[in-house]
């Protein structure tokens, strides 16, 4: 049987491990082979037709209703339509797939046998799994034989591995083993009984009113998770895609669920995992910094002080000496400390700079933007928007490292010869854009797990609640944007400095 798949496509989980994806796809294509076995032997009749209207499905119950098999059917127009009802037919398919629906049409048709049957004709729209109208579906009810089919039904769900329902009139007129286990109940116990019973209090509104919209037609088939009411008192996580059809000649939902609390249980449990991941990655973070910081204040401090009392006692006995020869190597040996002292500072700059601590951020960005000009030889043009805020230090110097970061890129990949950058304060936020003239960054790159430099910009951000944006095109350069929420009482402060 050829069935269209999106009849019974569901949308994925996003934003989980792969692991996790592996095992929802899996269960997906368990419910979509469940589902096509569900329309294939279905109470009610199943007839797509493609955008030349060739039939393209023809379930077990079409083959009943109107006596013609699949195979004498599939890709061949409608043959059970009266010359007589040909025009009404075409133009409830031109509704369908212009994207109208229609419920409930009461109307007659030709057996194979060449007798009349009354049926009740809902139609709809057929999409594919991006949404765009590739046909139309009706569903067809033997008006005259509305019980016959539910045999053949029950025998398929009664061993489903997934829970499989039928609402009318707010009650469950039928549930299968597995629906009935997922809420600890029996099927005798669940059925018929209000859905409402079943649902826990905060989302009974919500499943309630998704019901009725399916009974009122205004739509056909939803997919929702819910929370439901266990027999021994505890909450579960449940997942449904319910259709409207016609179940003893009026409105029903058909829909299948499945129990996904471990599922939940398991994701949570990966969110707490990763927050302290998140929080040990800050702490080090914090850590490497307040290390880096001691070790340039000890390198400028002792080590810098040791070379300057060197450099003094050098120039005392250069000055107290009257042999030539001495005097000349007391030269070297000033300058030899003059490079030591020099490079000492370089050092401790690098591994903590003083204007960050001194002035704050955006002295720092424009400090570090003059040693990158000098250093590399590229133009820069830096515009400062505001006067500086109090920003709280574990901030500060996230940003000034992943400003760092920024202009490191620039000098090892991009082959810039000009770089803009803009910082300052907008509307509450600081922002820190870096824009070059380079080569463009390789968008993939940015998703690339291996490349640790962008993943640690991203990561500094994160940590303290910052957004970055990195984008590029080929030739046309490298964007590193930054978008830092102030704390309230810096907005305060400057409100008051204006």
């Amino acid at each position: 049987m050829h069935l269209p798949i999106s009849l019974f496509a569901m949308p994925p989980p996003t934003n989980s491990p792969p692991s996790e994806v592996q095992a929802e796809l899996q269960r997906l294509r368990e419910e979509n082979d469940m589902l096509r076995s569900l329309v294939r032997d279905a109470p009610v009749a199943f007839v797509a037709l493609d955008l030349q209207r060739r039939v393209q499905l023809w379930n077990h119950a079409a083959e009943r209703i109107f006596g013609w098999r699949e195979e004498e059917v599939i890709g061949k127009p409608l043959p059970h339509v009266p010359a007589a009802s040909e025009q009404s037919s075409h133009e409830l398919y031109r509704r369908a797939v212009a994207g109208d629906s229609v419920r409930d049409i009461e109307l007659e048709r030709m057996t194979k046998a060449g007798h009349e049957v009354r049926v009740s004709l809902s139609t709809s729209p057929l999409r594919d799994i991006t949404n765009n109208i590739i046909g139309m579906v009706g569903v067809y009810d033997d008006i005259d034989d509305c019980t016959a089919p539910e045999i053949p039904f029950r025998g398929l769900v009664e061993q489903s591995l997934v829970g499989l329902y039928i609402i009318q009139d707010g009650m469950f007129q039928y549930v299968n083993p597995r629906w009935a286990a997922m809420f600890g109940y029996t099927q005798q116990e669940m059925a018929p009984r209000l859905v409402a019973d079943f649902i826990a209090p905060q989302d009974r509104a919500t499943v309630v009113g998704n019901l009725d919209r399916r009974i009122s037609g205004e739509i056909t088939s939803i997919f929702y998770p819910f929370k439901g009411l266990h027999k021994d008192g505890r909450l579960v996580d449940i997942e449904v895609q319910g259709t409207r059809f016609q179940y003893r000649g009026r409105p029903a939902v058909i829909g299948v669920g499945l129990d996904v609390t471990e599922a939940r249980l398991r994701e949570e449990q990966i969110e707490r995992s990763q927050a302290r991941l998140r929080e040990l990655s800050q702490h080090l973070l914090t850590v490497r910094e307040e290390q880096r910081g001691k070790i340039a204040r000890e390198l400028h401090d002792v080590l810098g002080g040791t070379l300057t009392a060197l450099k003094m006692d050098i120039g005392w006995l250069k000055k107290h000496t009257t042999e030539a020869r001495l005097a000349a190597r007391a030269d070297t040996m000033m300058e030899l400390v003059r490079d030591a002292i020099d490079t000492v500072r370089k050092i401790s700059a690098e591994l903590r700079p003083g204007v960050l601590d001194n002035l704050g951020l955006l002295d720092a960005i424009e400090w570090e933007t003059g040693r990158f000009r000098e250093r590399m030889g590229i133009d820069c043009k830096l515009t400062l928007r505001a006067a500086p805020v109090e920003i709280e230090e574990a901030a500060a110097i996230a940003i000034f490292r992943i400003f760092q970061e920024a202009l490191t890129n620039i000098a090892r990949h991009a082959e810039a010869t000009r770089v803009e950058i803009d910082a300052g304060q907008v509307d509450g936020v600081l922002l820190v854009t870096v824009q070059d003239n380079g080569k463009g960054i390789d968008l993939q790159a940015v998703s690339n797990r291996k490349s640790y430099g962008l993943t640690g910009m991203a990561e500094r951000a994160r940590q303290f609640g910052a957004n970055l944006e990195i984008s590029g095109a080929p030739g046309g350069g490298t964007r590193v944007l930054l978008r830092y929420p102030l704390p309230a009482t810096a907005e305060r402060q400057r409100g008051e400095g204006q």
